[in-house]
């Protein structure tokens, strides 16, 4: 739980209605924290390719396997075509999706367990505490070359799943209502291969989050899926590095980060992670972004949820209720 003396520095909030980062959610100009969306650029683009399988590929030879853990995320199941026992599952949804339509991120917290937003797998236009059990999908680990050796283009897994818990989050018109509990917990209908280690979450004082402490970013931003065919790739994790601006308490039970992390459209649900006593440790979720994401600065910066040990005992409390096989 964050303490007294740190909550004493931030602020509340209650709408928010800066550009949702799952693919195609649309901004909201009248909201004051909000900016005009625009492709168009000011800063360089600092994401770079972490490649889960071989450090040699990556900046400085950097070992980045931990995030072979990151994968893809649907608001409905997927089936590769004819697989389906349903004609929508061998030609509707299933297709839109194995050519990258509607993907955002998320991430594997055990062998059966993921975590993503609450607006990746509720994306209606109005969303008050949906009812559990959704249907959505999950594809995860790195494929070892370019070729279609997985479920899908690029990653290894494909995981049908319902989700069995959510935050507290209300979507009305684009407006996300108390952003800071913006988080599912899906269960898997089958574990993932051992040979993907989980990201470890943790809850962390915003003392141990002083402005400018490096965070980084990891998901599938939909501006860097590379078309392939008639669909796209999802072999290349997109990794994002910035720093802490500030936090903002919500109501003693949840919060939000700003950060410099670049992140665009499909970032939704990537792990937020820093390193702590030498190891990286996921402390929150991409959760939106400000103007086109990427020219970001302190007084421009991107929004991220950041878990509290209140989230974190609800995501326990349904993993014990929902057990993985």
């Amino acid at each position: 739980m964050l303490s007294a003396a740190a909550a004493a520095g931030v602020t509340g909030f209650g709408v928010f209605g800066a550009t949702l980062l799952g693919v195609g959610a649309a901004i909201n100009p009248a909201d004051a924290y909000a900016t005009e969306y625009t492709q168009h650029t000011l800063q360089k683009d600092r994401r770079v390719i972490a490649d889960r399988l071989d450090p040699r590929q990556n900046p400085g030879q950097r070992d980045y396997s931990f995030l072979n853990a990151v994968g893809a995320v649907w608001p409905y199941p997927v089936y590769k075509t004819g697989t389906g026992t349903l004609p929508s599952q061998k030609t509707g949804a299933g297709f839109a999706a194995s050519t990258g339509d509607d993907a955002a991120s998320g991430f594997l917290i055990d062998r059966c367990h993921v975590l993503t937003n609450m607006h990746v797998v509720y994306d209606e236009d109005l969303v008050a505490h949906p009812p559990l059990e959704r249907p959505v999908a999950f594809a995860v680990g790195q494929t070892g070359s370019d070729r279609d050796h997985g479920a899908l283009q690029g990653l290894k897994f494909l995981r049908q799943g319902i989700v069995i818990a959510h935050g507290n989050a209300i979507r009305i018109d684009g407006l996300i209502h108390n952003p800071a509990d913006d988080w599912a917990l899906i269960l898997l209908d089958d574990n993932i291969d051992a040979s993907i280690a989980p990201l470890e979450i943790g809850a962390v004082d915003p003392s141990q989050l002083p402005k400018g402490f490096d965070l980084s970013l990891a998901g599938y931003p939909s501006d860097h899926r590379e078309r392939r065919g008639d669909g796209f790739k999802f072999k290349d994790l997109w990794l994002s590095a910035g720093a802490v601006v500030d936090v903002t308490l919500g109501d003693w039970t949840a919060a939000l980060i700003r950060t410099t992390v670049q992140t665009t459209p499909g970032n939704s649900g990537g792990p937020l992670f820093g390193h702590f006593n030498g190891r990286p440790l996921v402390i929150g979720l991409a959760q939106s972004l400000r103007g086109n994401g990427i020219d970001v600065s302190e007084s421009s910066p991107n929004v991220g949820v950041l878990f509290t040990a209140d989230t974190l005992r609800r995501i326990a409390a349904a993993k014990a209720r929902y057990p993985c096989h």
